[in-house]
């Protein structure tokens, strides 16, 4: 698997799956301004987070002031050099008073949360957060992002479509064009940049597919996306994709 692939483990992303942030799609709050549409989640800023000893990749230390649990997964507010920063990642055992660490690459602003039915002005999406107090980290951080993944058993093409192999072997010359490709669902991340982010497998190749759509999927499920792939897709701070495909309908077998 490359790079590009484990990233999003980390945004997505990573931001986005980890896992879904939550099991439904997260939506920005309506602003008051009449006559104005609701904002969506955008990238902000991180210079005011830049401090002296945080860890290179975006990551940052900081002391456990709150934590809430929702839809299977962590919310925690964290003192962080005299600010209170906001995070949501896969259910993790944490204390008021522990020093976590977590990455602040994809940072979300206007955010709401409907399984809490709450506003955040600014919430970061982790894939995990390491407990330094306890030196661990969350299980399902480490299963999703760093743990291998089984191989995944040949899987049948779907009629009319590509193989993932063929799709990525053929990339130049389907890029733009609405493609099937037919895959066991290895990963899935919701609500990051306002979509759901699926990684796929068909067994045809090493490397997997990563979908975007406002569909849904479950781990471990056979699904047909269908969509187009484009190439080169940089959404900033590090998270670059060679082939994606996006804006996909997905249907589950």
């Amino acid at each position: 698997m490359n790079r590009s692939t484990s990233v999003l483990g980390s945004l997505l992303l990573s931001v986005v799956f980890i896992s879904a942030c939550q099991q439904e799609a997260e939506q920005a709050p309506a602003t008051p301004a009449p006559q104005a549409s609701a904002p969506q989640p955008q990238m902000v800023d991180l210079a005011p987070l830049a401090t002296t000893d945080a860890p290179a990749g975006g990551m940052v230390n900081g002391t456990v002031a709150e934590t809430i649990d929702a839809a299977g997964y962590t919310y925690v507010r964290v003192e962080v050099d005299g600010q209170s920063l906001w995070a949501a990642g896969p259910a993790t055992a944490m204390a008021t008073g522990d020093t976590i660490s977590f990455s602040t690459l994809i940072p979300m602003r206007n955010f709401h949360s409907t399984a809490m039915n709450r506003d955040f002005a600014v919430l970061y999406f982790v894939d995990g957060f390491t407990n330094l107090s306890t030196s661990g980290t969350s299980a399902a951080a480490s299963a999703s992002a760093t743990a291998p993944v089984a191989s995944t058993a040949a899987i049948e093409k779907v009629d009319g479509g590509y193989t993932i192999a063929e799709a990525l072997a053929q990339k130049a010359e389907l890029a733009g064009k609405p493609i099937k490709v037919r895959g066991k669902v290895t990963k899935f991340t919701s609500g990051i940049m306002g979509k759901n982010w699926i990684h796929i497998e068909d067994g045809s190749g090493a490397e997997d597919l990563i979908v975007t759509t406002s569909g849904s999927a479950a781990m471990g499920s056979v699904i047909v996306a269908e969509g187009a792939l484009s190439l080169d897709r940089d959404f900033g701070y590090g998270y670059h994709y060679a082939v994606l495909m996006e804006d996909a309908r997905v249907t589950t077998e």
